[in-house]
């Protein structure tokens, strides 16, 4: 399978161990608290139904495609896609360690919180709304980081629309005007003819 044309081309190889956490957490753009924990008892028809650990929020996610080709080229654990070597699930301190130094050594500089902040980024991109952002990232109703996803978005997308906006066609000022406006200004300068100040006697 072909590395989807968004995936860093420095990310790990597919079915690798580091690649398979690559992909969890871009793709589902869980916590690594939670990233752990997910696995194939959480999979419903295409789906994934997770209850967040940090606030308790469900969050129910399709699997996409590349997320999936990626889970089935990977070793798994048998209750959760991340295993240790030993087939353990991770905890996910040592989760965040092992992934940090996975990222350091294929030269990806990142992180699982990086990860997470680049798929909602993505989502934005894509279309979501505050709600739909807060639906699949676990965040609450009025979530301050989904508005600022929003916000960040809707300023880039009004910046790009402003430079594809065509320069005026013709001058400010025609030639005729600026001419007027110098004589005017020349007037105010310089003053009427038989103004000019006496000169002082030798």
């Amino acid at each position: 399978m072909a590395v989807p044309s968004d995936v860093p081309s420095t990310s790990p190889e597919l079915g690798t161990r580091q690649r398979l956490a690559f992909d969890l957490l871009l793709y589902t753009g869980l916590r690594r608290g939670d990233v752990v924990r997910l696995g194939r008892p959480h999979v419903r028809g295409g789906e994934f139904t997770i209850r967040t650990e940090k606030t308790g929020m469900v969050v129910v996610a399709p699997i996409l495609p590349a997320l999936a080709a990626s889970i089935a080229a990977s070793p798994i654990g048998d209750l959760t896609f991340l295993a240790t070597e030993r087939g353990r699930s991770f905890v996910k301190e040592s989760f965040g360690n092992w992934f940090g130094k996975a990222c350091r050594e294929a030269g990806c500089p990142g992180s699982a919180h990086g990860l997470r902040k680049a798929g909602a980024r993505r989502a934005v991109e894509a279309g979501a709304t505050e709600a739909q952002l807060n639906a699949l990232f676990g965040w609450a109703d009025g979530s301050r980081e989904s508005a600022v996803y929003t916000c960040t978005a809707n300023r880039a997308k009004l910046a790009r629309e402003a430079m594809r906006n065509p320069a005026p066609a013709t001058p400010v000022r025609e030639a005729g005007q600026k001419a007027s406006i110098s004589q005017m200004l020349g007037k105010r300068v310089v003053g009427p003819a038989g103004l000019e100040p006496a000169t002082r006697p030798l």
